[in-house]
């Protein structure tokens, strides 16, 4: 199902600094535009920069930006469809798909509206029961448990006297888009004989595509990098008040769905598993990595394994030695693939030639799915020297596996290509110059220098937008100039109009750029740039 163009179109004609304002941030007029604190990286003086009349935003330090669709996507982690749906929603623009008649799709938002409006009505009475003074029971289960009036409130922790969560605490849970689409409910009597009771399986409540918590830790998970999984609801209650904010808890046992996981990395470094320290705390760990792991060997995302004291669970290691002793469990996290790896090692019997077959087999599948050839040589050498006797041995292993040597041999010093060093120097230039505005003014008087003819065009180029452009030009303001100059010029550039550079150009690497430039010059005529 697609978005229409009439909704797509609808949501570019409207300002986009409005609708950043109304996801919390803080506009500041300068000019024909807005500046604000960035959302995706610690900003602490204005670098983001808003411009309605092209409907794009900008960050000058981080280089993260879009149009309104883009922006929440990044903002929030959502699909493109969910970030345009969410954006008509802002704005209150009718939202249509391709796909389906109107009026057939309004009168189905409508009724999942009113089964959410339900559900927030059950929310408000669940969370009055909790307060009432004949649930002073359940509320002393709660302080035993450490739990304060502030995350209650924070959380809309409530109790159900009766109905399908009878005699139960309830925890609402909200799907990516901050709706409320179900609960669970928490025994407080022995004699329950399940300790977990979730919402049954509907449309808006499916376990595999929900995590606890979701919008809260992804917010956190922005500014640390990391996002904490873990296997209890009230874990991840705990862990809030002892300030690791970046923490979701599964909902149910195994993984989310492989969409879920891709949705919850983006833009973020690690996914960190910090289960129970128990048997079944590592049942779920490899349940989780059965979905997981494979995904991760394809390079869409990082998953680290944090070990926990026996038997104990993140609310019990926070409450038995304090929160900060369980953030430094969490710091320790160890790559996923060498926990496992190193778990072979500690049970390995080379005399037992059934399970040498049988670790061989499964570390091999393992390695076959990695894509990236650099992180398969780093563990064919690791697995290599577990699986061998000997030095001979791994070389062996790592030769038939990956046909790579796992010593390193001596390097032979070869002389540098000086024009390909010339052309390097040209490029860097260039995609200093066109990012970092603090540079231009010592930069400029190298753009003379510039040899290769299609860089040679680019410096044309920058020097009209130079000319025309009352206001410094930015790499979009490039970016579209040589777009329509044709897909050749694309195909040739583009690596010096992306903005994935470096926040921070060193004055050393800029003396570097004079030194080799400002030396005798070579051909480059002949050169691709």
């Amino acid at each position: 199902m697609a978005v229409s163009v009439k909704t797509l179109e609808s949501i570019k004609q409207r300002s986009l600094s409005e609708l950043i304002e109304l996801t919390g941030a803080k506009l500041k007029r300068n000019g024909r535009e807005y500046v604000s604190l960035c959302i995706w990286h610690d900003d602490t003086n204005p670098s983001l920069t808003i411009n309605d009349d092209k409907g794009f935003c900008f960050c000058h330090a981080c280089r993260n930006g879009g149009d309104h669709i883009d922006f929440l996507q990044q903002r929030y982690g959502l699909t493109f469809f969910d970030a345009a749906e969410k954006a008509a929603q802002i704005y209150g623009i009718s939202f249509e798909t391709d796909e389906e008649d109107p009026e057939e799709a309004r009168r189905k938002r409508q009724a999942r509206q009113k089964v959410i409006d339900s559900l927030e009505e059950l929310q408000i009475d669940f969370f009055r029961t909790l307060w009432d003074h004949k649930a002073q029971r359940i509320r002393n289960i709660l302080q035993a448990r450490g739990i304060s009036n502030e995350a209650i409130d924070e959380f809309g922790i409530g109790f159900a006297k009766d109905g399908f969560f009878e005699r139960r605490i309830t925890i609402p849970i909200r799907n990516h888009k901050n709706e409320l689409v179900g609960f669970t409910g928490r025994a407080t009597l022995d004699s329950q004989d399940q300790k977990y009771k979730n919402s049954k399986t509907s449309e808006i409540f499916d376990k595999k595509k929900l995590v606890f918590n979701e919008v809260r830790g992804r917010e956190a998970a922005r500014e640390s990098g990391s996002l904490v999984f873990v296997e209890g609801h009230l874990d991840v209650v705990s862990m809030w008040q002892a300030g690791i904010k970046n923490v979701v808890a599964i909902q149910g046992t195994g993984a989310p769905d492989p969409s879920v996981l891709i949705r919850l990395a983006k833009g973020i470094s690690s996914l960190i598993l910090c289960f129970d320290g128990d048997a079944g705390g590592e049942t779920a760990i490899k349940q989780f990595m059965t979905t997981a792991g494979p995904l991760s060997l394809q390079g869409l995302f990082n998953v680290q394994i944090a070990r926990l004291p026996d038997g104990m669970d993140p609310d019990e290691v926070i409450r038995e030695k304090g929160g900060a002793s369980l953030y430094n469990y969490i710091c320790k996290a160890e790559p996923w693939l060498d926990r496992f790896i190193d778990d072979y090692g500690q049970t390995l019997d080379r005399t037992d030639t059934k399970q040498m077959s049988q670790v061989e087999r499964e570390l091999r599948h393992l390695v076959n799915q990695m894509t990236s050839e650099a992180v398969k040589s780093h563990y064919i050498r690791k697995i290599s020297l577990l699986l061998a006797p000997d030095e001979k041995g791994a070389q062996g292993i790592a030769k038939e596996w990956g046909k790579i040597k796992i010593f390193s041999e001596e390097k032979i010093y070869k002389a540098p290509d000086v024009h390909r060093m010339r052309l390097l120097a040209e490029r860097r230039l260039l995609k200093v110059y066109v990012h970092h505005f603090d540079r231009r003014e010592r930069l400029q008087p190298l753009l003379e220098a510039v040899q290769s003819p299609p860089l040679r065009w680019l410096v044309k180029r920058i020097k009209e937008l130079e000319e025309h452009m009352s206001d410094e030009f930015n790499s979009y303001d490039l970016w579209m100039v040589v777009t329509l100059a044709g897909p050749s010029y694309v195909k040739q550039l583009d690596k010096i109009l992306d903005p994935g550079v470096d926040s921070k150009v060193s004055d050393r690497m800029v003396d570097h750029l004079i030194h080799v430039l400002e030396s005798e010059t070579v051909d480059l005529g002949k050169v691709s740039g």
